[in-house]
């Protein structure tokens, strides 16, 4: 048989019969030749700790050479005969097979090259290989044809010195047959030893790609002796953290303190029988949503990173309780439906949360209750069997090997930051786990369901009005507010939960200067829990959301009721109780008394005088108003207003809504006060963060221990000695950024729109021309405006340092709807316009900012880019003032490349901005600027005639295929029907099934498109043989992430 296939594939049927060696070593020995007949060797390495003939740990000197006398010279001078006979030039590697009976050796191959291993042999003959073969090739192109014998021979050593270990660090999954594991490096932390060497092209924020061997690094250490190195390279391996994808640090640990290591017996059969188990959570399926979560998250950051955090901060304390975490270790937030996870460890852990079912290999698994796992049992998490959408699974522990990111585990899937890779669980994934539980958590205690949280279907929600409800909703829509069930929409996420209810009628026709419909404000900074209106449409912002916008917000859900936001789901309905701050203040007492009494419980087992969370206050009606505080103008100072948002946030707003630096000027100077050092310490003890804006600031606190009338009083007193700022010279810096008017990708992403979202809009097929024809000027003044004028950046954020900017002439300013729907996909670069406002896209991401050309993005979400710290990943500040200089697309793309690859070099230099001057500008253009706002209005009332039209159209359009929302629910309730969902936020490119179709097991039902990509929609498994019932989208609809596609009859 061997014979015919070797005619068969290679022409040739002779067949070499070898001896074969069941014990052997693999030693290589390290050669270097002049290329004209003379050669040296810097010694053996020891590589037979392999794995599928792949090297997994070397070493010099060899233990078994060491361990055999004259073995040394027998293998140098056969590898140098082998040099010289060939006139070999270079640095080359002999290697051979050796018996570990006998001692015989046999030749295996010659590596023309470098090795991989190279460096413990530097490291043992303090040479530097890589620097002889650059000599070597000059002295060939010298004409010399190489060193020189003497040159050569002065070069060849005696012996080793010390002793040398490499072990090669791979991205790869130890459980999973040590598959490579691609992924993002969320932390490369090396540690420092002296004589270790690390090898590496990684670093925090590298991807191991799928295209590539997964090697990391090639980690050495070099001492006096192997006992030594074992144990330095073992403290090198053990102290330094690899956080993203699995790694096979721990097995290389493993493998140097195993006893046939440190004995020096080390076969190439070692890892056949080597038994590696990590500590660690095998993630079979990962259910519908799973995150990793902590508390509190993020919430001083800022800057366009989430808040982030458990969405249920009560139920994620109690896992942890029960496990004995610390009531903030990070756990897994599970959505919906939940994970398998095989336990390759023993573990002590807690399911808490919405009810859902729950097995542990097979048998029913108790929620509320601490349960000990064996290693290798299989822990199953179904759907959701009741009220309540999220369950917290803690593990005692919590997840170790996870990163950091400003202080927090938590994932803000939304930007891609946090968690596991910045992204929810896949089966595949590996969780390290401490490795063993502590011994004091005996017993298997239980909270009693009557003291666990209620998870209803209709609930009642506790909210302070404002900031934005009086002068912005009519009196009939505040009392609407509070009198609606609301319905929580399907599109709910933790960036927004979508509500469905009444329009409301409004108190004013537009946002003046913040934009055309009612709901616009300028910019500000968002509260937690607020009820945001974008457009007519609500949604609550809970703590994914951005944070700011242009939206009003209308009521704030209060910090103790923050818990049910992580608990309504689709289909429920909420309604919204108004309560004063001192209720607010004591509902939060409550809650944080039930969780200390719950607490001191789980440890002594008496639950007997615990109250349930719910009524634990009495509610009294609420008469408070949303405006705190407000003193008119005077003089040249402003007209300022304090308005309340919830029981933890309050905002300091400046003028009527317009945009006016000097207001900005203002905010930047009360933030400076009260972050600066003469800030009492009452308040530093307390506020958390700030978000200024170009004409208000909100500050986020705690208000448990800060006393709102004290912060309203030093508010007050910061206002008086802050006095004017007219002719202030505020200290910046002056960045001139490239920007091309030509795109291709912004060209392709418009077609794309067109094709699968909406295909006529006045702003279609060019934004550029749209914006210009919006504000009265022509294609090329709007060009001439950008590369002419400087923008002022006033506000930082909104998702990863989003920056927005505003002209500072006021000739140059324009405003501009949004498109409507967005886009799903808008380059990364893109200077977008929208509202009055410039905002540059920080990375690849939707978007509905109207586009005008590409410039470099303003973030880097691991600060190691040029231009940016782990610290501030964002490169703006307040008051930087930017310029565009034109280039061509092809230079934009080169240096978009630049970027990628953190070698772009900014263009900036320290400037200052002048008040007065900017002031003076401001009235000797008054004149000026009034016909223009004349003619841009005109302009604007034509184009939203134009564009009201095609809306209108387009929904009529769509409205015929369309399925009313109450027939939806309706199917929804018949147990026979079963909904695929989509999968992501995406555009509905193509349907490929009608109604009445029987469908098969991974038949595709429709395709979508999102960021470029083709995301096939297929039937699951356990649906093969159903039929069609409703296909709910159309090719051009935009969905997001669990958005009905098809509702599917089951199989009778």
């Amino acid at each position: 048989m061997v014979k015919s296939r070797g005619e068969a594939l290679f022409k040739n049927a002779g067949v070499f019969i070898e001896r074969y060696y069941p014990a052997s070593h693999h030693i290589e020995v390290q050669v270097f030749g002049n290329g004209q007949g003379e050669a040296i060797h810097f010694g053996e390495r020891e590589c037979s700790i392999q794995r599928r003939h792949q090297k997994v740990i070397e070493e010099a000197p060899s233990p078994f050479v060491e361990a055999h006398p004259g073995m040394r010279e027998k293998l140098g001078d056969a590898a140098v005969k082998l040099a010289m006979s060939i006139k070999y030039g270079s640095a080359g590697t002999v290697e051979y097979l050796v018996d570990d009976k006998s001692g015989d050796f046999f030749f295996l191959e010659m590596n023309t090259r470098l090795q991989v291993e190279h460096g413990i042999t530097e490291l043992c003959y303090d040479v530097d290989l890589v620097e002889l073969m650059l000599k070597q090739g000059d002295a060939q192109l010298a004409g010399r044809g190489g060193f020189s014998a003497d040159e050569l021979q002065k070069l060849q050593p005696s012996k080793p010195t010390g002793a040398a270990i490499e072990a090669r660090v791979y991205a790869e999954n130890p459980v999973r047959d040590y598959a490579p594991s691609p992924g993002l490096l969320q932390r490369v932390q090396w540690a420092e030893l002296d004589n270790s060497r690390i090898d590496t092209w990684v670093f925090t924020g590298s991807t191991i790609t799928p295209n590539y061997d997964p090697l990391i690094a090639k980690v050495m250490l070099h001492a006096r002796t192997r006992t030594a190195a074992i144990k330095g390279m073992d403290m090198l391996l053990t102290r330094s953290t690899i956080s993203g994808p699995p790694t096979n640090l721990d097995f290389l640990a493993a493998v140097l303190c195993d006893d046939r290591f440190t004995s020096g017996h080390t076969l190439t059969s070692f890892l056949e029988d080597f038994d590696f188990q990590p500590a660690a959570i095998d993630v079979i399926s990962a259910g519908a949503y799973t995150l990793i979560q902590d508390l509190p998250g993020r919430p001083a950051v800022g800057k366009g990173i989430p808040h982030s955090g458990a969405m249920d901060p009560v139920a994620l304390s109690i896992a942890n309780m029960l496990v004995g975490n610390d009531r903030g270790k990070e756990g897994l937030e599970i959505t919906l439906s939940g994970p398998e996870l095989r336990f390759l460890g023993p573990a002590v852990v807690a399911l808490t949360g919405a009810p859902m079912e729950t097995t542990l290999d097979g048998d029913v698994f108790p929620m509320w209750t601490r349960k000990h796992i064996k290693a290798g049992q299989k822990l199953k998490i179904g759907k959701s069997t009741g009220g309540g959408c999220r369950a917290y699974l803690a593990v005692y522990g919590g997840f170790p090997a996870v990163a950091d990111y400003f202080g927090s585990k938590s994932t803000s899937p939304i930007v891609g930051i946090g968690g596991y890779q910045g992204r929810q669980l896949a089966p595949g994934d590996l969780l390290a786990i401490v490795k063993e539980p502590s011994k004091s958590l005996g017993g298997h205690p239980a909270v009693p369901e009557s003291l666990r949280p209620e998870y209803p279907s209709h609930w009642t929600i506790l909210a302070m009005p404002g900031p934005h409800d009086v002068g912005y909703l009519a009196s009939q829509d505040i009392d609407m507010l509070y009198s609606t069930d609301w319905k929580v929409s399907h599109n709910a996420s933790r960036s927004a939960i979508r509500l469905i209810g009444p329009v409301p009628q409004w108190a004013r026709k537009d946002g003046g200067e913040g934009g055309a419909h009612p709901s616009n404000l300028i910019e500000y900074g968002y509260p937690l829990g607020g009820l945001n209106f974008t457009g007519d449409d609500p949604c609550i912002f809970p703590v994914d959301c951005p944070n700011f916008g242009g939206f009003v917000s209308v009521n704030t859900i209060i910090r103790g009721e923050f818990w049910k936001m992580g608990q309504v789901k689709a289909g429920d309905t909420v309604k919204y109780r108004s309560v004063s701050l001192d209720t607010a203040l004591n509902v939060r007492k409550g809650v944080e008394e039930y969780l200390s009494t719950l607490e001191k419980a789980i440890g002594t087992g008496d639950f007997a005088s615990i109250k349930p969370l719910g009524g634990r206050t009495e509610l009294t009606n609420n008469n408070e108003q949303s405006i705190l505080w407000e003193r008119k103008a005077e003089g040249s100072q402003p007209l300022v207003r304090y308005r309340q948002a919830g029981d933890d946030h309050m905002i300091v707003e400046y003028g009527n809504e317009e945009f006016d630096i000097n207001h900005r000027c203002r905010t930047t100077a009360l933030e400076t006060a009260l972050h600066g050092s003469e800030a009492p310490k009452w308040l530093k003890d307390s506020l958390t963060n700030t978000v200024s804006g170009c004409t208000s600031i909100t500050l986020f606190y705690n208000g448990l221990s800060l006393d709102r009338d004290q912060l309203i009083s030093h508010l007050q007193d910061l206002e008086d000695k802050i006095g004017d700022l007219s002719k202030q010279k505020i200290p910046c810096r002056r960045i001139t950024l490239p920007l091309s008017f030509e795109s291709r990708v912004q060209d392709e992403a418009t077609e794309r729109y067109m094709s699968s979202t909406r295909p006529h809009a006045p702003y279609l097929p060019s934004n550029l021309d749209f914006v210009a024809k919006n504000n009265a000027f022509t294609p090329d003044q709007l060009r001439s405006n950008f590369l002419s004028g400087t923008f002022i950046a006033v506000i930082m954020g909104f998702f990863s340092g989003n920056t927005v900017s505003l002209p500072v002439d006021p000739r140059h300013r324009m405003s501009s709807p949004k498109a409507n729907p967005s886009r799903t996909f808008t380059p990364e670069g893109t200077a977008g316009w929208g509202g009055s406002c410039l905002s540059i896209y920080p990375s690849d991401s939707p978007g509905g900012y109207m586009m005008l050309g590409q410039t470099v993005p303003c973030f880097d979400t691991f600060g190691w880019k040029n231009g940016f710290t782990p610290e501030r990943p964002w490169l703006f500040r307040e008051f930087d003032l930017i310029q565009f200089e034109r280039v061509s697309e092809e230079e934009i793309n080169k240096q978009l490349l630049q970027f990628r690859s953190g070698r772009y070099e900014w263009k900036w230099e320290d400037a200052v901005f002048d008040m007065a001057e900017h002031n003076q500008l401001l009235k000797d253009t008054a004149e000026e600027v009034k016909g223009i706002r004349k003619r841009q209005a005109e302009a604007q009332d034509e184009m939203t005639r134009e564009e009201n039209e095609s809306l209108a159209r387009w929904r009529e359009e769509k409205a015929k295929t369309k399925v009313d929302e109450g027939t939806l629910d309706q199917l929804l309730e018949d147990p026979a029907i079963a909904s695929v969902e989509a999968p992501t936020a995406s555009n509905v490119w193509k349907v490929q099934v009608k109604e009445g179709d029987e469908v098969k097991a991974k038949q595709t039902l429709a395709i979508l498109e999102a960021m470029k990509l083709e995301i096939n929609v297929d039937v699951p498994d356990d649906l093969a043989g159903a039929r069609v019932e409703k296909v709910l989208v159309q090719p051009g609809e935009v969905v997001k992430a669990g958005d009905h596609i098809v509702l599917l009859r089951k199989k009778a």
